[in-house]
This record gives C-alpha cells, sequence and structure tokens, in this order.
C-alpha cells in the first residue's frame, strides 16, 4: 500500500503556489466537516423537513463556517511546519515537505499563513460576531500545541480532541442550536479515541525509536496508551447510548437506538484497523480507504437522517 505521506517522500516538484497547497494539508480538510453534524440533529430546531425553504439559509452558515475551519486549519499546519522546519530538514521523509525542501519559501508561506488565518477569523464575524470567538478560541489552543504543549504528555492528546469538538459545537451555534451536554460529551470521547489511536499506532509502528515520529511519544509507554485506548473507546459506546436516550431533541419513541449496532461496528473496526493497519497512524486515510469504515459511516449517516426526518415529519 502507498505511503501517505508519499506526496512528501520524493523530491518536490512543480510551481511554488502547488506546493503551497500541499503544505496546507488539504486531506485533512475532512475533519472541518464536523460543522454539519449538529445540523443532521437539528430537526424541527433549525430546519424543518415539510419545508425546504427553512433548509437554505442554515447550510450557507455553515459552509461557510467550514470554510473558515479549513482556512484556520490550514494556518496552523504553516505556524507548525515554521516551527519545525529544522527538525523536518533532518527527518527521512518529512524534510521533503514543502517548508522544509525549500519549495515554498518563509516569506510566502508567512504570507499564506496571515492570510487564512484573517479568513478563519473574519468569516465566523460576518455570519455573527459572537461566533468568530469559536475560530479564535480554536486558533488560540491549536498556536499553544504548536509552541510546546504537544510535548507535554495527555496534554496534547486533550487539545487535539478539543478541535473536533469546538469544531461540532460552532456548528451548532452558527444555525442558532444550543449546544445539547451529550454533543459535547459523544463528541469527545470519540475525538479522543480517534486520536489516542493515532497514537498507539505510531508507537507500535516504531517500538524502538517512537520519538523520531513525534517527541512526546517517548513519554506514551505501549501499554498506557492501550489503556487509554480502551477506556476512550468505552467512554465512547456508553456516552453515544445515552445519547441516543437522553437527549431532548432526539425522537420520543427511542428509535435511534436502533443506530447503536452501526457506532458499535465502527469503532470496534476501528480499533482493529489502529491494530493492524500499516496507515493507522494516519486516521483520516486509515478511515477513507477502509470500505467497511466507509460503509458504516453512510449507513449511520442513512439510519440517522431517515429517523431524524420521519420524526420530524409525523
Amino acid at each position: 500500500m502507498a505511503n501517505p505521506e508519499s506526496a512528501f517522500s520524493s523530491p518536490p516538484s512543480g510551481s511554488s503556489l502547488t506546493a503551497l497547497f500541499r503544505a496546507l494539508r488539504p486531506r485533512q480538510w475532512i475533519k472541518n466537516g464536523l460543522v454539519f453534524l449538529p445540523f443532521l440533529f437539528a430537526v424541527d430546531l433549525a430546519w424543518n423537513p415539510g419545508d425546504p425553504t427553512t433548509i437554505q439559509e442554515p447550510l450557507i452558515r455553515l459552509i461557510l463556517m467550514a470554510v473558515a475551519f479549513c482556512a484556520l486549519s490550514a494556518s496552523v499546519y504553516l505556524f507548525n511546519d515554521m516551527r519545525d522546519i529544522e527538525a523536518d530538514r533532518n527527518h527521512p521523509t518529512k524534510r521533503f515537505r514543502p517548508l522544509a525542501s525549500g519549495q515554498v519559501g518563509t516569506p510566502l508561506a508567512v504570507g499564506a499563513l496571515a492570510f487564512f488565518a484573517m479568513v478563519g477569523l473574519v468569516l465566523p464575524a460576518l455570519i455573527d460576531p459572537l461566533i468568530s470567538g469559536m475560530g479564535a478560541l480554536y486558533l488560540a489552543l491549536n498556536l499553544g500545541y504548536s509552541l510546546g504543549l504537544k510535548k507535554v504528555v495527555i496534554v496534547d492528546v486533550l487539545l487535539v480532541a478539543s478541535g473536533y469538538v469546538i469544531r461540532t459545537v460552532a456548528g451548532a451555534l452558527v444555525i442558532g442550536v444550543v449546544p445539547s451536554p451529550w454533543l459535547y460529551t459523544t463528541t469527545g470521547a470519540a475525538a479522543l479515541f480517534i486520536v489516542l489511536g493515532k497514537r498507539f499506532a505510531e508507537v507500535r509502528l516504531a517500538p524502538d525509536t517512537p520519538e523520531n515520529q513525534r517527541p512526546v511519544l517517548r513519554q506514551y509507554p505501549a501499554a498506557l496508551v492501550g489503556q487509554l485506548l480502551n477506556i476512550s473507546a468505552g467512554t465512547a459506546m456508553v456516552s453515544y447510548s445515552l445519547y441516543t436516550i437522553e437527549a431532548a431533541n432526539l425522537p420520543a419513541n427511542d428509535a435511534m437506538l436502533l443506530t447503536i449496532p452501526v457506532v458499535a461496528f465502527g469503532l470496534f473496526r476501528f480499533l482493529y484497523l489502529v491494530h493492524t493497519s500499516p496507515d493507522a497512524e494516519y486516521p483520516e486515510l486509515l478511515i477513507a480507504r477502509d470500505l467497511p469504515m466507509v460503509i458504516s459511516i453512510v449507513v449511520w449517516l442513512a439510519a440517522a437522517g431517515i429517523i431524524l426526518v420521519l420524526d420530524g415529519l409525523a
């Protein structure tokens, strides 16, 4: 199977703008799709399935919010690559990244960083000045991560997971929905599960020199990461199960319980993959390339969508 870092593990080619685009890590932007998740659960709160005219405005707001997070995350990746440029130049594969290889110069990177950060902060402010605070919080936490918190054990995974929660909460606020406490709990637990899966895979794939992958990994014994991964999996499963029962805006007939087996399969499949796949340190590719995982996500979205829409039409 091709190395997911193949774009960075061969000598650079093409224009500076093409290299700059690679430095923005567009494959990571799929995470920003989390802003749309609250829309699915906001039937009769932000939109009405029986009135298509109620759908357009919240979707436009969500699209703008997703674009804003793409811009913010791009600025964070540029900042992180600028901070790590010397270390990346001494790395066997990261030395071919656009900044480390010199294909993207520092002035271009600084200009792009400022531009994308501005876009990411201004777009939410155009929707609602209060919502721009979510973008600022996301940017501040990620800058703290890049400036040194990524080297602090446990704190590093909590900060990465917080980015998932911020995206989801921003998606709720931008369509005028008050986020449920269950939204925080379920999203946070699932995010920790994914991030810890990545850490587990990094330790598993480089058992003798994990610090070459990421300096903080020297503080993560394999047994500890495995325990944390199992705890996060159980927490994610329980929190989602309780969400389907306790969340105020879900069907009163508890029909969402029917989606629990699909979620359980997805969690178990991800656990299997982080233990066996050579691409397990890249969760976004791991999920996108595994057909059973893709099917489970599509089935969950379809089942949840049908249950919620039918309940809204009732």
